[in-house]
């Protein structure tokens, strides 16, 4: 294990990329309405199309402390990369208000999902010549098929008020790694119910609790096992074998409302199963492989805190923020992978409504240092800002943003395992300044 006191090598490492990303998403709705008032039937197809081709040229080169250049450690590297995507999406919602205030919803959803990454990685011989880097040619393929049905019932009663809901769904996934013949099916099914409850009480005050189940899906990113070549020691890629995570949320809270807001408060406990974490492996090489996994759980308790203010007619204010202690275990893949944490998050955004047609707003954004199974973040800050101006008799808007105004959106984290240590100073993007114009021909 190294460090500057001892410096062995310098590497520079050069990327330069290629990229199509043509994107179409279709859509077709069918609206219906009854004679009474919120009694509708809704049908909606949709068809999302997605196509990516990279094409990336990595080169390479070593020196010594001493700035002597290392011929033979140099490098040519070049990965291409085929991505496709294609998803059908259909859902049927039907309303129908039973009373002044209750209703019941229910409705049908299905979607058809098939991606294909098509990759190969090459290092270049002396002669010039390409050859194919171990493990990184292959055909992925991921079709994914879900069906759910969901129903929700609705109600006040003088000053009780209740949603019940419960949906239920059915998941059919295969994915397959054609060169090396590896095929993995799973089908499960999952019922995910919700319990809303509210209780009004004297001088715009009102307690409520909660209850829900959650899920996350594993997105692309998380499945496709084709590994970056950003960097030649440290690579990064998904898992097709990964599962998605499932979440039990309570939640007991108090809002309170004011002439020019609101405030709401609430205590929390989620518990996760199967939750979803980038793990790295260091081989005896020195080359790391960090990926996505299931661990065993994650439970946290913790309090948040929302407001929405009016401070002036021109000036409204929105923050949050989020405390909480969390616990993980993935002693399923380690017996160290198991480690428990206090955070907090704060999130704060301004909205100014100026003269002649002039929007503005700022955000500022601040995580506190957190822990994860492998190691731990530190703190994260940054800040956003806006400004848009209607135009053309308020047909047209400008709109000019700036990301990260102070350059701060850099991610460090540091991972330790058994035979390595590791610090990451990262900023995947540096500020941003972007202009657009918007301009409605047929508003209505």
């Amino acid at each position: 294990m190294g460090s500057l006191k001892n410096l062995s090598e310098i590497t520079y490492r050069t990327q330069d990329e290629s990229e199509t990303e043509p994107n179409q998403e279709y859509s077709l709705t069918y609206k219906r309405t009854f004679e009474k008032k919120g009694h509708e039937m809704v049908a909606d197809l949709r068809l999302l199309d997605y196509w990516e081709r990279s094409d990336q040229l990595f080169e390479q080169e070593t020196y010594l402390p001493n700035g002597e250049f290392l011929e033979n450690r140099s490098l040519v590297e070049r990965s291409l990369n085929d991505e496709f995507e294609k998803q059908w999406l259909l859902q049927l919602d039907y309303i129908y208000p039973f009373s002044k205030e209750g209703k019941l919803e229910t409705g049908v959803r299905a979607s058809f999902r098939e991606m294909v990454n098509d990759f190969i990685a090459t290092k270049e011989l002396p002669d010039g010549s390409q050859v194919p880097l171990p493990d990184l040619d292959n055909y992925f393929t991921y079709n994914e098929d879900i069906l759910g049905v969901y129903g929700i019932i609705g109600n006040k009663i003088n000053k009780f008020s209740y949603q019940v809901g419960l949906r239920a769904e059915w998941t059919d996934i295969q994915t397959a790694l054609e060169e090396t013949n590896e095929i993995n099916p799973r089908n499960y099914g999952n019922v995910f119910p919700s319990v809303h409850l509210t209780y009004d009480l004297p001088k715009e005050n009102a307690l409520q609790w909660s209850y829900s189940r959650r899920v996350r899906r594993p997105v692309y990113n998380d499945l496709s096992p084709f590994v970056t070549l950003s960097d030649s020691r440290n690579f990064f890629a998904g898992n097709p074998d990964l599962n998605p995570e499932f979440s039990d949320v309570f939640e007991l809270g108090h809002i309170k409302y004011f002439e020019k807001g609101s405030l709401s408060s609430a205590i929390y406990y989620r518990y996760t199963d199967s939750k979803i974490e980038r793990i790295r492996e260091v081989g005896e090489d020195g080359t790391s492989k960090t990926f996505p996994q299931n661990l065993n759980w994650e439970q946290a308790v913790g309090a948040e805190f929302t407001s929405a203010f009016t401070l002036y007619k021109w000036w409204k204010l929105d923050f949050n923020a989020n405390f909480f202690y969390a616990q993980v275990d993935g002693t399923n893949l380690d017996p160290l992978f198991k480690t428990d944490t206090y955070s907090w998050f704060a999130r704060q955004t301004s909205r100014f409504s100026l003269p002649k047609s002039i929007d503005a707003q700022l955000r500022a954004n601040f995580e506190a240092p957190q822990k994860f199974a492998q190691g731990k973040r530190k703190a994260l800050y940054y800040l956003d800002a806006s400004v848009s101006k209607k135009v053309m008799k308020n047909k047209g808007t400008l709109n000019l943003s700036v990301l990260d105004v102070f350059n701060s959106r850099r991610f460090r984290t540091m991972i330790e395992g058994e035979n390595f240590k590791t610090d990451i100073d990262t900023q995947f993007q540096l500020r941003q300044i972007n202009l657009t114009f918007n301009y409605r021909i047929n508003q209505g």
